[in-house]
């Protein structure tokens, strides 16, 4: 089966949006995408409302059918019904049958509806960008993209970001972000490595982690207002791209993270649609701690992510507000659902 880029260009041109991206934006779209086949009887889909592809009928037939079985159209490839995409909103109400063997086009959606927003208001050079993921492993536009957190982030916004993203290099051996000082850009590393540690008096600095091409860092300090909690040193030459940090608070922080009252989280742990995590040290929950609250301080999170159920709603918990906002906004990166206490529970004792 050929590759999803080696598809016919008056094929593409016709099916719906794809032919209103520009050559070198669909190219990069399907360099992404696959071709997928499916046997007569088989669901392309059922109803998802997660769903993170848009799908295009190539070959065969597909029965849409309602939540409950009925029949609702019959799609065939070759016909103008094909033409239109089955985008992830199309999915949340209906499911896709095999009427026969199929083949799809699938794409990442988000990806796409950026594609053509950036196309449309003609305001990035996307190929500047792809220039630069050219040359990393990997394509960190997509990789970034394609972070649960991400999923959350408005169209626009995404655009906007990408857009007021600055390019940046550093040698070997260069602190891009030094422990300590107060936080200015949210990062993404497109092309080297770098090394992640820890400061600690009286002994030599705690390795934490090492960075490869599409990781972000820096955005702990952004999102709490509070100094750098770690060194990042570049240990070969690298490229990143940085966001100003009102940019990164304004389209990426707020729409993102979803604040609760006191009483809304309360309801939520009551009625089994969450579970309170306390982000503070053992310390300071010792005193004061919350009912059937999981206490995991802000410093281990990243490290206990495995032990925790990702089929649990988080309501992250601190004094002030700052820690839980990052975990939640941690919880959400590695595809958990999270929300944050509003000003923490300093406003309800």
């Amino acid at each position: 089966m050929k590759p999803a880029q080696e598809l016919s260009p008056n094929l593409l041109n016709s099916l719906e949006h794809l032919g209103e991206l520009r050559p070198e934006s669909r190219r990069d779209l399907l360099r992404k995408g696959a071709l997928r086949a499916c046997k007569a009887g088989e669901y392309l889909f059922q109803q998802n409302r997660n769903s993170a592809t848009t799908y295009y009928l190539l070959e065969g037939a597909l029965q849409l059918l309602s939540p409950d079985g009925a029949a609702i159209e019959l799609i065939e490839a070759d016909t103008p019904a094909a033409l239109h995409a089955l985008s992830p909103k199309r999915q949340q109400s209906c499911q896709a049958l095999c009427a026969t063997d199929v083949r799809c086009l699938a794409l990442d959606a988000k990806l796409l509806d950026v594609m053509l927003i950036w196309d449309q208001n003609r305001a990035l050079e996307v190929s500047e960008i792809n220039t630069a993921s050219a040359n990393a492993s990997g394509d960190w536009m997509t990789r970034l993209l394609q972070t649960p957190a991400f999923q959350y982030v408005p169209a626009t916004n995404l655009q906007a970001i990408f857009m007021r993203m600055q390019k940046a290099h550093a040698s070997a051996g260069q602190v891009i972000i030094k422990q300590g000082d107060t936080g200015d850009y949210f990062y993404v590393l497109i092309d080297g490595r770098c090394m992640v540690t820890r400061e600690q008096v009286g002994q030599k600095p705690l390795r934490l982690s090492e960075l490869t091409p599409g990781s972000s860092f820096g955005e702990d300090a952004l999102i709490s207002d509070a100094p750098r909690n770690a060194t990042v040193t570049a240990t070969v030459p690298s490229v990143v791209m940085r966001l100003a940090k009102g940019d990164f608070q304004k389209l990426l922080t707020e729409p993102l993270i979803r604040r609760v009252s006191m009483e809304e989280a309360k309801a939520m742990a009551e009625c089994g649609k969450g579970h309170f995590l306390d982000v503070r040290l053992h310390s300071e929950v010792a005193d004061n701690a919350l009912p059937a609250s999981l206490n995991v301080p802000m410093y281990t999170l990243r490290m206990r992510l495995n032990r925790l159920d990702r089929r649990t709603s988080y309501i992250c918990v601190c004094n002030t507000g700052r820690q839980s906002s990052v975990a939640a906004f941690v919880l959400l990166q590695n595809g958990f659902e999270a929300v944050t206490l509003d000003r923490g529970l300093q406003e309800y004792r």
